[in-house]
């Protein structure tokens, strides 16, 4: 990249959540104490002053370059067309030492133009993909997980595919949290979505989540396996994703008749 100074830090390096080994590199450049907690270049310079602008360039140097942001696209060529892509972008907020942050990409989304023009790419993904249109699917996405069951729906609508779709949808409250509701309930309407479980967590005294449906559901879940359904799942990676690999587990040992090694193995399998 050759770039002025201002562009470096305004659009291609990361100066908003440092890694730890910069932190620690600005520590021993500078000879200041600095915590180990997560910190923007702002709350370096801020709170550990350089001694002189020639520092400041060695500063720059340390800078990794900005990662990208790897957003699930919720459209469908079929149903909405080449020309349009859709993202679902919830806006990450946080703490850091009593200060409310935001995250880097959605804030950045969240403050644009209509029609503003940005650069982007597309990652292609070899193994997340929909299977041939005969097949069942079932999908679990909390939260803005739903992106890609949007599309897979939208598509498997408008090229009129016969596979059953089940769909497991959950957030905190159903009032205000229920992404794309008018769209679900169309496409349960139609019969595009041939099963569609919700749990919303805050809406009663006893949090329900995903998995606990999906363990109410279980032998039919189960049943769906046998006859050759493809699973998905698209969420938080941490608590989630492995609270629904207990569920499944379980509910393969239960309605399997399966031994806990032998639901494992069932699992690997699917996978």
């Amino acid at each position: 990249i050759t770039a002025t100074t201002r562009q470096l830090l305004q659009y291609h390096l990361n100066i908003s959540y440092l890694l730890k080994s910069t932190i620690k590199q600005y520590a021993a450049l500078t000879h200041h104490d600095i915590p180990d907690t997560r910190l923007s270049l702002y709350d370096l310079l801020k709170n550990h002053p350089l001694q002189n602008n020639i520092q400041f360039s060695d500063v720059v140097k340390l800078l990794s370059i900005q990662a990208p942001r790897l957003y699930s696209i919720s459209s469908s060529p079929a149903a909405h067309g080449k020309r349009e892509i859709h993202i679902t972008v919830a806006k990450d907020q946080f703490l850091v030492a009593q200060e409310k942050r935001t995250g880097v990409g959605s804030r950045y989304l969240a403050h644009l133009e209509p029609e503003t023009e940005l650069e982007y790419f597309i990652q292609k993904s070899r193994h997340f993909k929909l299977p041939e249109g005969d097949k069942n699917i079932i999908m679990v996405g909390p939260g803005t997980g739903i992106a890609p069951f949007r599309s897979f729906l939208s598509e498997r609508e408008a090229l009129k595919e016969s596979g059953k779709n089940w769909l497991f949808f959950g957030e905190q409250y159903e009032a205000t949290d229920f992404l794309y509701k008018g769209e679900i309930q169309s496409f349960i309407e139609k019969g595009v979505l041939t099963a569609f479980d919700s749990a919303f967590s805050r809406d009663q005294k006893e949090k329900i989540y995903v998995q606990t449906r999906m363990y109410e559901k279980g032998a039919e879940l189960y049943n769906w396996f046998e006859n050759g359904a493809y699973f998905f799942i698209c969420g938080k990676r941490d608590h989630m994703s492995k609270d629904v690999e207990v569920a499944l587990i379980d509910i393969i040992i239960t309605h399997g008749r399966k031994s806990e090694q032998e639901a494992k193995n069932y699992l690997k399998k699917l996978t």
